[in-house]
């Protein structure tokens, strides 16, 4: 059984290389699902056979649209999902909630009361003694794109029970010891992107301190009081019968509430209100959040073959449609959150069941964004041995091509291989998730590199050396 609530897990969508869905898995014929489907199609897709609630709520050409799947299904046919219903269920939305922090950041730089540039140092200064000079040089950029060299949690917590108890008992004052404690080993200079469920935290704890307040304080009048979002809150009070009961799996789970690391995964909405905060961002600056709404969609790093804006996963290049995003897991809820300006579309998926098969919709919708050729091109078998080897995309991620018969086949590290189809000269592609192989050649021609494309992104990987065995029939 796998670990609940681990680092990996905890960040799959952030992942861009998804061939786990090739191997022996039949979500990876992808259902023809896009951001115009029906979300009653969204919802039962998102679920599959897990337990629990599902809601999609998508936004297209202004209007909002709901539907929701169940299982098992009530006694009787549910009510409809309305926009503004008291009803709507309610959903943690883990690790959505860090794009509440990084709209915060991108309201504060926008007043000038604060700059990406500035140090934790400074804005800790007299408030926090005994930090490293590399923890002290740490800024706000690298906080809300992940690449502070932030460990994902205080004290070497990687996942499992540990994680949710450190997220369920760290006040701040065990936080700001916390901080103390961590050791870089790089002074300013960016590390490669790094998901820092503590960076994320203290990003939100700073701002915080910067205008002497709470971090929930700040998301109430900054932005879900202004829009409208009454159903976005941290503590539940009477909206807590509204809580769509949570599981992984067939197991029910407890909610997560936290303390210190509320601007890291603590917000509990609904679609109705995802939606109106989606509909401001779209609106842009003209938009009730101003200048911040566009501000916080804009790239900041490099980030897992794609980019990342204010604490916003961004796929897609510049002058070609790119489509924002974010999703969260806690113990029992799973969350995606989507938006496509180019478009003026929308999507949100909660989820009350941490295991929920969101991934297929997000793979198809990733494909229906950006489809790549299937027109197959007949390549001379005695040519895919120039393909054959190891190629390393970084040091825990691999690409292995091998042959047999008169097929290219991949596969990511720990995975099965999958075959390829040639759509050009040293290009192929896996059509049911639609991604793209393209080959690089070097000196003498022999090939030395990959780009593998996938939804918006891309990871490049360097030939290593040949594989140890080829897969038999």
């Amino acid at each position: 059984m796998r670990p609940l609530f681990s680092a990996r897990y905890h960040r799959w969508f952030a992942a861009c290389l998804l061939l786990a869905l090739l191997a022996g898995n039949a979500a990876a014929q992808l259902l023809p699902l896009t951001l115009a489907s029906d979300p009653v199609a969204l919802a039962k897709a998102a679920l599959g056979a897990e337990r629990g609630t599902l809601v999609v709520g998508t936004l297209r050409n202004g209007k909002a649209a709901y539907g929701a799947a169940y299982n098992p299904e009530p006694p009787s046919t549910p009510r409809p999902i309305e926009p503004n219903s008291a009803e709507q269920p309610m959903f943690e939305i883990g690790s959505v909630t860090k794009v509440f922090t990084g709209l915060l950041l991108a309201q504060a730089v926008e007043r000038g009361d604060l700059k990406l540039d500035d140090t934790v140092g400074k804005l800790l200064a007299g408030k926090v003694e005994g930090l490293s000079p590399p923890v002290a040089a740490v800024t706000l950029r690298q906080l809300v794109t992940h690449t502070g060299c932030m460990p994902v949690m205080a004290d070497g917590v990687g996942g499992g029970p540990a994680l949710a108890e450190q997220f369920r008992t760290f006040d701040k004052p065990m936080f700001w010891a916390a901080l103390t404690r961590i050791k870089l080993t790089a002074p300013a200079a960016p590390c490669e992107g790094n998901y820092s469920n503590f960076g994320m935290a203290l990003l939100g704890q700073l701002l915080a301190e910067r205008y002497n307040t709470s971090w929930g304080e700040l998301v109430r009048a900054r932005i879900t009081e202004p829009l409208g979002m009454n159903d976005t809150v941290i503590p539940l009070g009477d909206k807590a019968s509204r809580m769509a009961p949570a599981f992984a799996g067939d197991r029910r789970q407890q909610l997560l509430d936290m303390l210190a690391y509320a601007p890291a995964s603590a917000l509990r909405s609904t679609a109705a209100d995802m939606l109106t905060f989606s509909r401001a961002i779209l609106a842009g600056a003209a938009g009730p959040l101003g200048p911040a709404a566009v501000r916080m969609l804009t790239p900041l790093a490099r980030y897992e073959g794609a980019e990342i804006g204010y604490a916003v996963m961004v796929r897609g290049t510049e002058g070609a449609r790119r489509t924002y995003y974010h999703a969260g897991v806690t113990e029992g809820y799973r969350t995606l959150w989507l938006l496509a300006p180019d478009t003026g579309e929308a999507m949100i998926v909660l989820s009350s069941n941490t295991r929920a098969p969101m991934q297929s919709v997000f793979l198809a919708i990733g494909k229906s964004r950006y489809p790549v050729s299937t027109l197959e091109v007949p390549v001379d078998p005695a040519r895919l041995d120039d393909y054959k080897g190891e190629f390393r995309v970084n040091k825990t991620m691999s690409l292995t091509f091998a042959v047999r018969g008169a097929k290219l086949l991949v596969r990511e590290t720990g995975r099965g291989y999958s075959a390829l189809l040639p759509t050009g000269s040293d290009r192929f592609v896996v059509a049911s998730i639609g991604a793209q192989f393209v080959f690089r050649r070097g000196d003498g021609n022999a090939v030395t590199g990959v780009s593998l494309s996938q939804g918006g992104s891309q990871l490049d990987a360097r030939r290593v050396g040949e594989p140890v065995a080829v897969p038999q029939e």
